[in-house]
């Protein structure tokens, strides 16, 4: 079998391409906008249709994993048009290069838990069918990708959508809660330095490794039902304030926390925090890696970085 990873260079992207190559019975090759043509990943620019078109008559994958997307919650506030643009361009250009060429390959689509919103905070633990409400740039590109999975199911195509919920893990880079703050600790560790900046800490995620998150992509691609969405989640939610006292209980280094304006994001969701029964059922997917081993992990990957 054949799989195509969008975005393969990316961090959950990277973390797929090497556990689709542990697999005998699978051919990885993945997409990057960012990286020269090596160990088949090609460099592709998704929003370019003839450039999307040579690739797949080229490898007529059996499976994609279209993770390539505005990948920033934050940035999307910053520049919304690119967010909510270049994600749809890429995914529209995915599915018409399939249907220009007769190609049927069973495709993943990753959605976010973030499509949920402030409306949802109410309504916790949020299943698949809780009303979707839109508090970002992000999460309405999001949104709009699930529309396309419904639009082009009627032409054929058959799409699975993953709404994965908070994940992290080693190789994720700055500017989401977990990596900035264990690569501030790493570099505070090597300085000696006492004081560690930081944003809201008082909203609650769904946190899960990212090597998890994966491995749940993998089992929907295979089990996952065509048309649905399935959150990717553990069900419980902890706080940025949580998070950071468990990292000082790793970390042998005296630290204090000063907030930092810069780091506040506007119109922050309070909490979420997921369902996963319908993954369960359908595929048996259950995350297997404690939160305390993978933020252990994360501080030891920057460690090494710093």
């Amino acid at each position: 079998m054949r799989a195509l990873v969008t975005g393969a260079t990316g961090f959950a992207g990277s973390h797929l391409m090497e556990a689709l190559r542990q697999s005998e019975d699978v051919e990885a090759h993945g997409t990057s906008l960012s990286q020269p043509e090596r160990d088949n990943i090609h460099h592709t620019d998704l929003t370019d249709y003839d450039s999307v078109v040579a690739l797949l008559d080229e490898l007529r994958p059996d499976t994609i994993y279209h993770l390539a997307a505005f990948a920033s919650v934050a940035l999307s506030l910053k520049t919304p048009v690119e967010a909510v643009t270049s994600t749809l361009a890429m995914q529209i250009n995915l599915y018409q290069a399939c249907l220009a060429l007769g190609l049927k390959p069973r495709m993943l689509v990753v959605s976010s838990g973030q499509i949920y919103g402030m409306a949802s905070a109410s309504q916790l633990p949020l299943a698949e069918t809780t009303p979707l409400d839109f508090s970002n740039p992000y999460s309405v590109a999001k949104a709009g990708q699930e529309n396309l999975v419904s639009m082009y199911g009627k032409m054929g195509l058959e799409s699975v959508i993953a709404r994965p919920f908070n994940h992290f893990g080693p190789g994720q880079r700055p500017g989401y809660l977990i990596a900035d703050l264990t690569k501030q600790i790493a570099e505070l560790e090597r300085d000696g330095g006492e004081t560690l900046r930081v944003g809201n800490l008082s909203s609650k995620r769904d946190f899960t490794d990212v090597r998890d998150i994966v491995r749940a992509y993998m089992l929907l691609a295979e089990k996952g039902k065509a048309g649905e969405a399935y959150n990717v989640c553990t069900g419980r939610s902890r706080s940025g304030q949580e998070i950071l006292d468990l990292l000082l209980e790793i970390s042998p280094q005296k630290i204090r926390t000063e907030q930092d304006p810069e780091r506040m994001r506007p119109a922050d969701i309070p909490d979420l925090r997921g369902d996963a029964t319908k993954i369960q059922l359908d595929t048996g997917w259950t995350p297997r890696i404690p939160l305390e081993q993978t933020l252990s992990d994360t501080l030891g990957y920057w460690r090494g970085q710093v």
